[in-house]
């Protein structure tokens, strides 16, 4: 008679404990864990096991990027029903979120209680709707918030915002927001401001200026000229600033000067015309610079110079439009020897085949736009395509799933 077969259904599930699978999984990216979770319920609970220990970011998909940062779940939430799941799954992990409506932000509020950053993308409602939400009684982590076309007024956000102490706010391209938010917010931890595309922005100068001296990051981008001029003005009143990028149409009298007493500025980037001279009185001030953006150099002369003589503790270098030849390269090698990547972007095309090495210091030519060029009002029609194109997608993916 013949015995009965014997079958040895154990894998390496059963081999490895918990810690050896802490140990393995951790090169893995959580963005390639979640494909492999309906591989099988034990793979299931093994996954969810090692993620429920790690911080994850849960984000909009976005075509544009080659790949995504290590613990980043691109999750697009929508209709499409993955997103609701894995807010449910990991909510207790998850650090920072994207949203697109109210329905998103309850989930949220629900789900995610260690939440220290949060998306809010083409928020429609009223100042009721969203004041059920604030941020400093439903989550208490919070310290960062970006608005992204927001279609809501001054009052709504500060409804939302109430009195949380946040550290890092963003506004791009919400076309209602004045400023006058800013007067009734609380502002005491604020670290990092960004205004960027916001074209009914006031900035209000001598109330809200004062409650902004502990920023130590301040991006003001494709604004109204005023605004340019307001943060010029008053930014003896931020002597903290590490970072900060102006657009500008015109350099006010005095910018160089007051630029120059931020002695703890590292990075500086700004679009106006600025002259060589002004670059000396900036560079001689600041003297904790280490990166520097000129992002208007076309017919400036002098820059060559003045960099080489007065920058030699920068470590990164990007100038626009500039019009350099070999011996110019050569002199800002020689000048700031602490560059570590420095690129020329619009050079004339003799150079446009120029990509060598010297001692160490890759040196690149490469035609780019200008971040703030007239071309990026282009950029709204685009990402309206894009995002018409996603959602076309997943409704498609979402049936496939119904059916």
């Amino acid at each position: 008679m013949l015995e009965p077969e014997v079958t040895n259904e154990r894998t390496i599930l059963d081999y490895l404990n918990e810690d050896c699978w802490h140990a393995v999984l951790q090169y893995v990216p959580a963005q390639e864990l979640i494909r492999t979770e309906r591989a099988s319920r034990r793979w299931q609970a093994v996954v969810l096991m090692y993620l429920r220990g790690v911080h994850i970011t849960i984000e909009k998909n976005d075509w544009k990027k080659k790949e995504n940062p290590f613990n980043t779940c691109t999750l697009m939430p929508s209709k499409y029903k993955s997103f609701e799941c894995w807010t449910k799954k990991l909510g207790s992990s998850v650090t920072s979120i994207y949203c697109i409506n109210l329905e998103n932000l309850a989930m949220i509020k629900e789900n995610c209680p260690n939440l220290g950053a949060l998306q809010a993308s083409r928020i429609e409602c009223t100042e009721s709707e969203l004041r059920q939400y604030n941020l400093h009684d439903n989550f208490k982590l919070l310290q960062q918030v970006s608005f992204y076309r927001c279609s809501v007024g001054d009052n709504t956000f500060s409804q939302f915002i109430a009195d949380k102490a946040l550290e890092k706010i963003e506004f791009r391209y919400c076309r209602f927001l004045t400023g006058h938010c800013f007067s009734s917010i609380n502002t005491t931890n604020l670290k990092s401001l960004v205004l960027e595309s916001c074209n009914n922005l006031q900035f209000i100068r001598y109330s809200v200026a004062d409650r902004l001296g502990s920023l130590t990051e301040l991006k003001v981008a494709r604004v109204n000229k005023e605004i340019g001029y307001d943060v010029q003005f008053e930014l003896e009143k931020m002597a903290k600033l590490e970072r900060l990028e102006l657009q500008s149409a015109i350099m006010l009298f005095g910018f160089p000067e007051k630029v120059g007493q931020l002695s703890r500025l590292e990075h500086l980037g700004v679009s106006f015309e600025l002259e060589s001279c002004d670059l000396e009185k900036v560079l001689r001030g600041c003297t904790a610079l280490r990166s520097l953006e000129l992002l208007d150099c076309e017919y400036r002369f002098g820059f060559v110079e003045v960099i080489s003589r007065h920058g030699g503790a920068l470590t990164s270098l990007k100038l626009d439009q500039v019009n350099a030849k070999d011996d110019d390269v050569l002199e800002l090698v020689r000048g700031c020897p602490k560059l570590e990547k420095r690129q020329e972007s619009q050079c004339p095309g003799q150079y446009q085949e120029m990509k060598t090495t010297y001692e160490g210091l890759t040196v690149v030519f490469e035609k780019t736009i200008n971040e703030y060029d007239e071309e990026s009002e282009f950029e709204d029609s685009d990402e309206e395509i894009e995002w018409y194109e996603e959602e076309c997608e997943e409704e498609e993916e979402f049936e496939e799933d119904v059916e």
